[in-house]
């Protein structure tokens, strides 16, 4: 893992001087550790001649551990706004909680709500009955004509160029084909070529989730039921049937579930297609909403196209192979500054450790999650590492319409 750890902005640490006043947060967390989808386990089927491993929960659910783990993290959130003297109370009046209409988001918002305010009346609110999606949260596709399909494969084709992203995943698919076996499975009797080899296919279709076909997406998904089986503190001899041997195969085939959020979240027409509606949200919560505490619940795939249509720098986080970790919340956080009342802006991203996830380890002051300040593009920082809130304002304001 990372030799170097990020301590700039763990708990108990306070801002770096008085002059500031933490007066808004909204927390964008991606719901905590489930079980695979059945989907995804059907399709997984054919890339390997190996058993997938059963299920103690229905597929696609928040598991008990990962109800755990979101009950450690609220009650770590409350310390932390209270260790940053937020004023509020714990209260609908200050407290508002919005997830995906899915039992994984909802259930995810029930824990750490539990554990951040345990004994307080702070409703749960989501849209639609559990198991129908979200427009908010969801990234399927709403428009189909042939100029935006050319534009996301542009914006893809693009990325995978400047990104060398063939030649920089290409160790990684010789690993998982080698864990797959992949020379016994189904895919290889119909595509008679190397897992890498399978042609990728970019598919846009209205009212469906954009998608990458082929190596792309086996991979994916065979990399999703591995960190799933890690997450769920499954014993290494069942992880991925016992043939994860290391920390650096686990770097290498992470790599691939970061390119392909990369490729369908972050690029530039899927991103802010798919994040409109949300970030249309955060700006009415931040300008016309009293309360002090919004709390959305949503998707990896949520917080990539946030990134990637307001325009934050690429990062890895430290201590954590992936960019998007399960359980993980970004803060983003309205500061005002006391002698002249101007607003700043700061965003950070809190989450576990790979190594806190395996173990399941009860998060706290003593064992805080690791936090990392994430970057804006074409914006400049104060000396005190606050950026204007008037920059953050105009790229929010710029989806409004």
């Amino acid at each position: 893992m990372y030799s170097q750890l990020f301590t700039s902005t763990r708990l108990g640490e306070t801002i770096m001087n008085n002059r500031y006043q933490l007066d808004k947060v909204v927390i964008l967390s991606r719901h905590g550790i489930r079980t695979p989808l059945q989907n995804t386990l059907e399709f997984l089927e054919q890339a390997t001649p190996f058993k997938w491993p059963k299920w103690d929960h229905p597929y696609g659910y928040l598991t008990t551990r990962g109800g755990a783990l979101e009950v450690y993290f609220g009650r770590y959130l409350a310390t932390w706004l209270d260790n940053q003297n937020l004023q509020y109370t714990a209260s609908p009046s200050d407290v508002f909680v919005y997830a995906n209409s899915l039992q994984r988001t909802v259930a995810t918002a029930q824990f750490l709500t539990a554990g951040a305010f345990a004994g307080y009346d702070i409703p749960i609110k989501h849209k639609h009955p559990i198991e129908k999606m979200d427009s908010i949260f969801d990234p399927s596709l709403r428009i189909d004509s042939d100029e935006f399909k050319q534009a996301v494969i542009k914006d893809i084709d693009e990325t995978v160029t400047a990104e060398s992203i063939s030649k920089n995943l290409a160790p990684a698919f010789e690993i998982l084909a080698d864990i797959l076996d992949y020379k016994h499975s189904k895919f290889y009797a119909q595509y008679q070529c190397d897992l890498a080899d399978i042609p990728v296919e970019v598919y846009l279709k209205k009212h469906e989730e954009p998608a990458l076909l082929g190596a792309l997406a086996i991979g994916v998904s065979a990399v999703d039921a591995f960190l799933l089986q890690y997450y769920s503190g499954f014993s290494k001899q069942q992880i991925a049937w016992g043939r994860i041997n290391s920390q650096a195969q686990w770097q290498q085939l992470i790599q691939i579930r970061n390119q392909y959020l990369n490729l369908i979240c972050r690029t530039k027409t899927l991103a802010k297609h798919s994040a409109t509606e949300l970030i249309n949200m955060i700006n009415n919560l931040m300008h016309h909403d009293d309360r002090k505490i919004h709390l959305l619940v949503g998707h990896d795939s949520t917080i990539a196209s946030l990134f990637g249509a307001l325009d934050f720098e690429p990062y890895q986080l430290p201590n954590q192979y992936e960019t998007t970790p399960i359980g993980g919340k970004v803060i983003l956080q309205r500061f005002r500054h006391l002698e002249s009342g101007t607003h700043y802006f700061k965003a950070e991203y809190v989450y576990q450790s790979f190594e806190q996830l395996f173990t399941g380890a009860h998060i706290s002051m003593d064992n805080p999650p690791q936090h990392f300040t994430l970057q804006l593009k074409n914006a400049k920082q104060n000396q005190d590492g606050f950026y204007d809130w008037h920059d953050f304002e105009q790229r929010l304001n710029m989806f409004k319409g």
